[in-house]
């Protein structure tokens, strides 16, 4: 699954103290002390996609970055989806660092939305693999060059949720070099249930940062990539 596929979902988790029975069970019980309860419930829809959410105020509507305002979220569907995840735009950083051209984020509402409808707690681990960036003018290739998440964590799309909450796996200075698949998020057995919002570029003193080969840049010009996301189902 990739960036541009995402959605968004809630998940309804009953705990293990809530006892179910028949309107005849109810009716028939004989001892003051105990009680009963009865319900009718129906399975969770995951025909239709989640929108996403404010990451910075859970259960907010989403309204958008400024610096990705065209970014609806992906409209997945399914038990375990991805519902958005932001388009990060750099800005090059002044001077040089050594031999390293260095850029940094400028989203202020970078995340990736992730939702797991299977009801189950298995767990799901989150890839991302950030591609080769490619000169917009000669089409020059670079390819010397990582990518750091800067400081990261994740909220519920709604604060009173009942599931454990996910874990982020790497740090916020760790490279992630272009063009290698990286495990950045797992949810172990019985956590990440529901909808939960990966944020990014959120810390001022740790940000989301690029970080280029000087000798691989012999012109001034726009280079783009891609951020390939992938959710599996394995915890």
């Amino acid at each position: 699954m990739t960036k541009t596929l995402a959605s968004v979902v809630a998940a309804l988790v009953l705990g293990p103290s809530l006892a179910f029975a028949s309107p005849q069970e109810v009716a028939s019980a004989a001892d003051p002390s105990k009680t009963t309860t009865s319900t009718i419930l129906a399975p969770g829809d995951t025909d239709t996609d989640v929108k996403p959410v404010d990451p910075d105020n859970p259960g907010g509507n989403f309204t958008g970055d400024p610096e990705d305002p065209d970014n609806p979220g992906t409209g997945s569907t399914g038990p375990l989806t991805l519902d958005y995840v932001s388009n990060i735009k750099f800005k090059q950083d002044d001077g040089l660092n050594g031999r390293l051209i260095t850029a940094t984020a400028v989203n202020t509402k970078a995340f990736v939305q992730v939702s797991d409808r299977r009801y189950n707690g298995h767990g799901w681990k989150l890839y991302v693999t950030p591609s080769l960036m490619i000169g917009q003018k000669d089409r020059s290739v670079i390819s010397a060059a990582s990518i750091t998440l800067g400081r990261s964590k994740f909220t519920p799309s709604y604060a009173d949720t009942v599931s454990g909450k996910p874990s982020v796996t790497v740090d916020g200075d760790q490279e992630l070099p272009l063009g290698i698949p990286a495990l950045v998020a797992r949810a172990q057995k019985d956590t990440g249930l529901g909808t939960w919002i990966m944020r990014l570029n959120y810390q001022p003193k740790l940000l989301t940062r690029l970080f280029v080969n000087a000798d691989q840049v012999t012109k001034s010009q726009q280079y783009a990539g891609e951020f390939t996301w992938q959710l599996t189902d394995t915890p």
